[in-house]
């Protein structure tokens, strides 16, 4: 305190002009600039330090964020790298990483497939579900708990659609292998069992305009598409 006071007494012997008020006034306005100017910089870095420190993702983690989807390769003080399945690398500040909602694919070891699987409206729905059933239960990578199934939920306009929920192993590769493996059983399964799966098609209608008589159709030519 007394070097504080000593120095304002010295500046103002030096410069007359000088006023203890002014030395204030200029610190002031510039701490504030200097406050806006590293106001980025002390957010990242903070919010770095928590992210070290709270792990809500390590290094390895396989997240989504944005529009960015990959691995991450390292955490820092500043910014936290992501490897994406393009194999290009991300950039993001710790500032947005740690104030926004992201995706970690792996925090967990077991990760829920959805797929969607439609049947004919002639056929019969529980032969499709315990031959779906069966299938699930013999391809590699589907894990026994928590259980698969296989639910009706919609009367769709083509087929009776059902929603096959699996359990594997999180990790990407994982997912899309195990994926594969059950889409082939299932449909190798269905196709074994004599079950439709359709698809959407329509019906085109080309009028012969050799027709003298409107609304004659008896001379009409059918397309299905």
């Amino acid at each position: 305190m007394i070097i504080v006071l000593g120095f304002f007494v010295a500046a103002v012997v030096i410069f007359p002009t000088f006023k203890p008020g002014d030395l204030v006034t200029g610190l002031g306005i510039t701490s504030v600039a200097v406050g806006f100017a590293f106001k980025d910089v002390l957010q990242n870095f903070f919010a770095g330090i928590l992210i070290l420190w709270r792990r809500p993702f390590v290094v390895g983690d396989q997240i989504k964020f944005r529009e960015f989807d990959g691995t991450v390769e390292e955490i820092n003080v500043r910014s936290t790298r992501i490897k994406t399945y393009d194999g290009e690398r991300a950039v993001i500040p710790n500032g947005e990483i740690y104030t926004s909602a992201l995706l970690v694919r792996t925090a967990y070891e077991r990760r829920r497939v959805s797929l969607i699987v439609g049947i004919g409206y002639r056929d019969s729905i529980e032969e499709a579900r315990e031959t779906m059933m069966r299938a699930l239960k013999k391809t590699e990578g589907v894990l026994d708990q928590p259980s698969p199934s296989a639910h009706v939920v919609e009367l769709a306009p083509s087929s009776v659609n059902f929603n096959v929920l699996f359990w594997t192993k999180s990790q990407r590769a994982d997912v899309r292998l195990t994926s594969d493996r059950v889409i082939t059983s299932i449909k190798l399964a269905l196709d074994e069992a004599g079950i439709d799966m359709p698809y959407p098609h329509s019906v085109v209608m080309f009028h012969d305009v050799t027709v003298k008589r409107k609304g004659d159709l008896e001379r009409c030519k059918d397309l299905e598409l």
